[in-house]
């Protein structure tokens, strides 16, 4: 008969070592140093109820993991210590309280004796100045002993009274801890025990992983403009929140792009059903839908400048982890936490682009693209330029190598105005099956600065549905119009020299086939 011996080991491994953070959720990692043997225990205590029950992990440097088990204990023993301190401690301030209620009701017997003999005196002094050859003097010292006593009183009480309202600030906050401590001592925390078989005379290192809900970041950018290198100094910032109820205390901390409530699942096709029901022909009618459309122009790729020096972005495939540089502190109450990430040097090409039908102020552009070795998540980005804060504005997701646009607020030398020459003009008898619409507007640009400058300038084009409109520039439109299909944005780049105005001519018609109801057009 053999017998196997367990050799038990308590990890005092009270707070996480790693912490892995996506944005819904957090991986967390704690180690222990583990004597091998055949058979040893290792037990993690006080892991948070957070943490999800079938997410527990264990993995060992040197042998293998012969068992987990993880169940939820009360905190009776962690906490009964501490309670009974505190409690001791409240004893002991309660018998200091009452001490100084024992001084107040001396004080108080003293006061009243103080009293009755300065009544005396007083009483004593009237007869004195009664009486035919009164001598006031003979009372003075009787007078002036009350006085004097009452006065020593009043400052004593005043300080007794000071202690006592120390005092209660005190006890009041011995109490409310005890309270929290009781209440601890009822809560329930995970209680992990890991079997681990290894070589004897060796140490190993044990990994615990689990996943905690309440736990995510958000990010947040800053961009510098650098127009003299032609570059942007764009600064990744994460905001860290957790409400696991541990605190992360000098963790390594990772963060991560993935979302794994959306990431977990693919899609299910569905049933595509065709059918058919018989419609009165009816006369179509032209309408007008105004869209909000975005474009990114597209910036050359080029490789990155400079990146900050020990940022670890490793590829997840669809995501990537960042690896905070330094050792992150982030407590567990929901205190929001900010983290610098890491920060790249993107080649920048700026501009200035203005939309007179929108705003009329030209703004400083620039156009990059994505070199930073890792996706920029939805964020606020802080814009400075020349030292100051310029503006603040949100950023949607960019991929990484992805164009985008970075805007550094308003260029307050130029200025431009949008007059309309005419609109929807309709023209009757140009064709017979048709009828046209004719649109013109007129762009006057100024620069009032001291350098020449070169604006874009853009407006749209309307985007025909169907088949049937005709959508098209008209001669009157001033040339070199750049005009994106897909979006119908229309773009002129135009040169200004100081102190220099020019106009910019916009024409376009639209011809709708006569059979359509131009719905009051």
């Amino acid at each position: 008969m053999t017998t196997t011996l367990l050799a038990l080991a308590l990890a005092s491994t009270t707070a996480p070592d790693v912490v892995v953070v996506y944005p819904d959720r957090a991986q967390v990692t704690r180690q222990a140093s583990v004597a091998c043997g055949a058979r040893a225990v290792t037990m993690f205590e006080r892991v948070p109820p957070a943490a999800v029950q079938d997410s527990f992990r264990a993995t060992v440097a040197e042998g293998t993991v012969d068992g987990l088990r993880a169940e939820l204990v009360k905190q009776e023993r962690v906490f009964g210590e501490k309670a009974r301190a505190l409690e001791a401690r409240l004893e002991a301030l309660g018998d200091e309280a009452r001490g100084l209620d024992d001084q107040r009701a001396r004080l108080d017997a003293q006061r009243a004796l103080s009293a009755r003999l300065l009544g005396v005196a007083e009483l004593g002094l009237q007869k004195e100045l009664a009486a035919d050859r009164p001598d006031p003097k003979a009372w003075q010292t009787a007078l002036e002993a009350p006085l004097a006593t009452q006065l020593a009183l009043a400052k004593a009480g005043a300080e007794l009274g000071l202690k006592r309202r120390v005092l209660e600030r005190t006890l009041a906050d011995v109490r409310r801890q005890l309270d929290e401590v009781r209440a601890g001592a009822q809560q329930q925390t995970w209680r992990v025990e890991v079997l681990v078989s290894c070589p004897s005379g060796r140490a190993t290192t044990l990994s615990l992983t689990y996943l905690v809900a309440g736990a995510g970041w958000t990010p947040a950018y800053e961009a510098r403009a650098a127009e003299a290198a032609k570059a942007v100094e764009l600064s990744t910032y994460a905001t860290v929140t957790q409400v696991t109820g541990e605190d992360w205390q000098g963790v390594k901390l990772t963060l991560s792009t993935a979302v794994p409530s959306q990431n977990a699942t693919p899609p299910a096709m569905t049933k595509l059903q065709l059918g058919a029901l018989a419609r009165q022909e009816t006369k179509k009618v032209l309408t007008r839908r105004d869209e909000a459309v975005e474009t990114v122009s597209a910036a050359p790729s080029v490789a990155m400048a400079d990146t900050e020096a020990g940022l670890v972005a490793r590829s997840q495939g669809v995501s990537v982890q960042l690896e905070v540089p330094e050792a992150a502190k982030v407590p567990g109450d929901g205190n929001p936490v900010r983290l610098f990430v890491g920060a790249a040097k993107l080649t920048a090409a700026f501009g200035l682009k203005v939309t007179p039908k929108l705003y009329p102020f030209a703004f400083r552009v620039a156009e990059v693209s994505n070199t930073g070795g890792w996706p920029l998540l939805p964020g606020v980005v802080d814009a400075f330029r020349a030292g100051g804060l310029v503006g603040r504005y949100p950023l949607e997701r960019v991929a990484q190598g992805a164009a985008f646009s970075l805007t550094f607020g308003l260029e307050e030398s130029l200025r431009v105005t949008r007059t309309v020459v005419e609109e929807l003009k309709k023209e009757t008898g140009v064709f017979d099956s048709k009828r046209r619409f004719t649109s013109a507007y007129r762009f006057e640009l100024a620069n009032y600065g001291k350098a020449p400058v070169e604006v874009t300038v853009a407006d749209h084009l309307p985007v025909a549905e169907v088949n049937d409109l005709e959508v098209a520039l008209s001669e009157k439109t001033t040339p070199g119009a750049r005009v994106d299909k897909a979006s119908g944005i229309v773009t002129w780049r135009v040169p200004l020299r100081p102190h220099e105005k020019r106009a910019v001519d916009f024409a376009f018609r639209v011809d709708v086939p006569a059979s359509y109801d131009l719905g009051g057009l």
